[in-house]
């Protein structure tokens, strides 16, 4: 009893700290991309560079759902594999280990891991999505006052443009400021430029202006050359805050409201979040059949095949998520059709496998 407890925790470490390093690297790649992807966006000023870093942190629950799967299936490849190659599974089989005892053994790691993904799909993501949605909705709600980059022409939803010299310590005012008013309806031609010492934002009866200070006005047409020109010591302009009406998300609710509807989109969320942790234990037979092949096969000489075959595992659910989102395919039994073929196709792979070698003993 005591060595098969000193057997386990040896496997548990080995599989959960490989699992871990193969998601950190995994993870790293991830977020790199989309810090790429949101610092291109925080040099136009669609961002704050605030929201930027916390976009980037509160995206590492709902990329881990994803990681965490196929690391672990490539922990147990590994893992089993340096085991085989080292003649560690040849011992352990001479002390009494079938495959199936040490498949059990491999299980109770893999299984912790799935339920660390249960948790993060069915509970963490939808949390931390909706907080960031609603960060995203506070972020829209700026004006181009609150994300004028110094030095840069930046233009508002309005068609205003605007430029600034500088920004103030407190970053409470703009210095040396230029603006090109967007042209009405009803003088299409007619060129408003603005242009002031000093810029600050007002809230007055609950609508932002912005207010130059010490500056001019020039009003004109390009193919005019009389422009009228008028110095002022205040000047207020009505700021409109950047909002995109557009619906909830529905990756933003939680589980619980989501299985509370009886709409097929919803249901489609909730198949899926139940999917992830599913896909550990589905993809955990073939690792392990995997690994404890021959040692002259290699360790890593099946990591690109193992890799495309749960890439392709997920592909599957994704199209299945987005039939049944359609209503092409019933939310009953929806996604989980694809997890009884995929089973269907490791079994068969098991029983071809044993056949294979009772016939080669014959």
């Amino acid at each position: 009893m005591v060595g098969h407890l000193i057997i386990l925790r040896y496997f548990s470490r080995e599989i959960l700290e490989t699992t871990a390093g193969v998601s950190l690297v995994l993870l790293l790649v991830v977020l790199s991309g989309r810090f790429i992807q949101f610092l291109e966006k925080a040099a136009s000023g669609a961002l704050s560079i605030e929201l930027m870093f916390t976009m980037i942190l509160w995206r590492i629950p709902s990329s881990l759902e994803l990681i965490l799967p196929l690391a672990l299936t490539l922990s147990v490849l590994l893992v089993l594999g340096r085991m085989s190659l080292e003649s560690e599974l040849t011992i352990l089989r001479a002390a009494g280990y079938s495959n199936r005892r040490l498949f059990g053994i491999v299980l109770v790691p893999a299984t912790a891991i799935a339920l660390l993904v249960g948790w993060l799909s069915l509970v963490l993501s939808p949390e931390v999505a909706r907080e960031l949605d609603r960060q995203v909705i506070a972020q829209e709600n700026l004006t181009v006052f609150d994300t004028v980059v110094p030095g840069r022409f930046q233009t508002d939803k309005s068609g205003r443009l605007i430029y600034a010299e500088g920004i103030s310590d407190d970053r409470e005012s703009l210095i040396d400021v230029f603006i090109v008013e967007p042209s009405t309806s009803k003088q299409k031609d007619t060129e408003v430029f603005l242009t002031g010492k000093i810029a600050r934002q007002q809230l007055n009866a609950g609508e932002k202006y912005l207010v130059l200070l010490n500056g001019y006005r020039h009003i004109g047409t390009d193919t005019s050359l009389e422009w009228e020109i008028s110095k002022f010591e205040r000047y207020l302009i009505r700021l409109d805050p950047e909002t995109d009406d557009r619906p909830e998300s529905l990756d933003t609710k939680s589980t619980r409201a989501l299985l509370a509807s009886s709409e097929a989109p919803e249901l489609a969320i909730v198949s899926w979040r139940i999917s992830l942790p599913i896909v550990c234990l589905l993809m955990l037979p073939v690792a392990f059949l995997i690994g404890r092949g021959s040692p002259r096969q290699g360790r890593f000489v099946w990591v690109i095949p193992i890799i495309l075959i749960q890439f392709g595992y997920i592909t599957a659910l994704s199209f299945a998520q987005k039939a049944i989102t359609a209503g092409h395919w019933a939310p009953w039994p929806g996604l989980f059709w694809v997890h009884l073929v995929f089973l269907g196709g490791v079994s068969l792979a098991i029983g071809f496998g044993s056949f294979a070698r009772r016939k080669g003993r014959l």
